[in-house]
This record gives C-alpha cells, sequence and structure tokens, in this order.
C-alpha cells in the first residue's frame, strides 16, 4: 500500500494526501475528510523512519499542559487533550504532553535545543505570555488554544465566549424567562470576563439587565453564595460560565427544595460530559474541542511547510446543545 493507492482512491494527486497527512497545503475541508476516510478504510500506514529521514522532522507536538489541566474535574481540557492527540495522530503525528512542576520555559528550551519536537502546541495563555515570547522568539511553529495579545504573533484559536452566552441569555428569553442571573468564576480568566459580558450584552438588549445579577464565586464557596443568590432574587434562570458551576447550581437549587427545569431554568458553558450526567441532562454552550484541535494542529504544521504565520487569530463559534433543564 502506497500514498499513490490512496490519491487514486480517494481521487486527488499524491501532493494533495502529502499536505493532509503532513498539515501542509491547503486543502478543502471535504477534501481532506474525503482523504482521511481512504486512508483509515485502506489501512495505510506511512512510514515515519522514512518521512524524518526525508523532512528532518520528528513527527512530534509538544503540548505544554498547565499542571491546573489534570487535575479530574477539569473535563472540558481533558477531553481537548484527547482530540488534540486524535487530530495529532490523523496528520501521523504523535503528542509529546509537557506539564512542568517548576518553569516551562526550562521545558520549552530544552525540547527547542533537543530539536526533540516540530512545533508547540499551548493553551490557557495570558497577556505578555513568557512561554509564547520565548517560543516565538526562535521562530519554531506553535499555535495556542485560546487569545494571544498583540503584539505576539496571532497564532491562535478561540470559541467566542461573548457570543455563547448571549446565545444561552436568547435560549432562555425565548423560553419566556426574563428574571435572570449570571454565575461566573472569581478570579475571572479573559473567558470568564467574555461570557459574563456576553450575559449583559443579551440582557441589556432584551431590556432585563438592570435587575440581573452577576455573581463571582470561587469553589470554596460557591455553593453558599448561589444559594443565597436564589433565595434573595428567586430567580426564573440562571446562566453559568461552566458546566462545573452549573452543577453547583443544581445541588444549590435541591437545598432549598427548587427542581431544575420546573422551578429554575439553567444553563452551562463548556459541554462536557458533565452537562450528560446531570438530571436533568444540561442544556450548555458546547465547545467543539475536535474542531479546534484540528485547526490548531494545522496552523501549527502550515508552518512547518510554509514558514511564518501572519494571520489573524480564529473565532469558532460555540454551539448552545439544548437539555432538559431548560
Amino acid at each position: 500500500m502506497t500514498i499513490h493507492d490512496v490519491a487514486r482512491v480517494a481521487g486527488v494527486g499524491r501532493q494533495t494526501v502529502s499536505n493532509v497527512l503532513n498539515g501542509g497545503g491547503r486543502v478543502g475541508a471535504a477534501t481532506r475528510e474525503r482523504v482521511l476516510d481512504t486512508v483509515q478504510a485502506l489501512g495505510y500506514q506511512p512510514h515515519r523512519g522514512a518521512r524524518s529521514l526525508r523532512s528532518r522532522r520528528t513527527m512530534q507536538l509538544a503540548y505544554l499542559m498547565p499542571r491546573i489541566q489534570l487535575q479530574p474535574s477539569n473535563l472540558i481540557m481533558l477531553q481537548f487533550l484527547q482530540a488534540l492527540v486524535s487530530a495529532a495522530a490523523h496528520r501521523d503525528y504523535s503528542v509529546v504532553v509537557v506539564a512542568p512542576e517548576g518553569d516551562p520555559l526550562e521545558n520549552i528550551r530544552r525540547l527547542i535545543a533537543s530539536r526533540s519536537v516540530d512545533a508547540f502546541v499551548l493553551s490557557e495563555s495570558t497577556p505578555s505570555d513568557p512561554r509564547i515570547e520565548l517560543i516565538a522568539a526562535t521562530g519554531v511553529p506553535f499555535a495556542c488554544f485560546g487569545r494571544i495579545w498583540p503584539p505576539l504573533p496571532q497564532h491562535w484559536i478561540d470559541i467566542d465566549n461573548r457570543a455563547g452566552t448571549d446565545a444561552a441569555v436568547e435560549h432562555l428569553v425565548g423560553r419566556g424567562l426574563t428574571s435572570l442571573a449570571y454565575v461566573g468564576y472569581r478570579p475571572a480568566q479573559y473567558w470568564d470576563t467574555d461570557r459574563a459580558a456576553g450575559f449583559r450584552d443579551a440582557t441589556a438588549r432584551h431590556g432585563v439587565g438592570a435587575d440581573a445579577p452577576v455573581l463571582r464565586v470561587d469553589e470554596n464557596d460557591a455553593r453558599e453564595q448561589i444559594r443565597a443568590l436564589i433565595s434573595a432574587y428567586a430567580p426564573a434562570g440562571i446562566v453559568t460560565g461552566s458546566d462545573k458551576l452549573a452543577a453547583i447550581v443544581y445541588s444549590a437549587a435541591a437545598d432549598l427544595g427548587l427542581t431544575i427545569g420546573r422551578d429554575l431554568a439553567v444553563t452551562g458553558f463548556d459541554g462536557s460530559v458533565i452537562a450528560s450526567l446531570l438530571s436533568p441532562q444540561l442544556t450548555t454552550v458546547a465547545i467543539p474541542v475536535d474542531d479546534i484541535a484540528s485547526r490548531i494542529v494545522d496552523r501549527a504544521l502550515r508552518q512547518l511547510g510554509h514558514g511564518p504565520d501572519t494571520q489573524p487569530g480564529e473565532l469558532v463559534p460555540a454551539e448552545l446543545r439544548q437539555g432538559a433543564s431548560t
């Protein structure tokens, strides 16, 4: 079985197959999926050693994973890691996961010096992120799940957090609910701030923003604060900044003898496995982790084949997935 066989069955040129497998070139989504389906159906396995010698590539990506993402409760980022490994495997790449105990810059320097990876994948970036500054300065390809602030290269893919909570409010208002509240995290990361802003945008547009409370909590006192919010304001619906917070709303509502979906509507954000495990099933703004991981891998690998990436960051829409909680 050769790459020529794959090209013939898929009805494309050999270079198109090569571009798909290496993440290079410009290949349409439908063509890329057809090639990948053909590769899987034929059981084609590119010879990794030959490709590495020919291209001087390691066929490995490094994922710089913040240690907080190793916590079992951080389900959405664990799902992203699974999606990243799968997306890389489709392009015949492996993922080296780096979760540093100390200074992450030391790990980055070591990987660059040893030339043991072809590109980096990052997440949870911060303004003036030293990890991105270091990688960008060396010219090694990289891409990030989450915003990167100028003047650093804009090699990022993210969801439209603001539009996501806006859609959740639209859904609740469309069901006749106008007494709403928002629960997000404290301290707020940029995505928390954007999600709260989306809530304010939509409630203001419908003329209910002035009376809509916005509560910031941390996990230590979240249940007590949410219970107090419900008791004081008796909202008909609560929009939350994560599925995990939505689960805490379920618990607080149970403490007060309220039934989710009947006495109180709740929406989450993430589309993690938590949403399907809750009863009733949670309405949530679902992050398309498979699509994001695929885009990130392609963006990193395009830099290997085509040099510096001057394109802007990409916003991917998040879809409202309806459950019985609303």
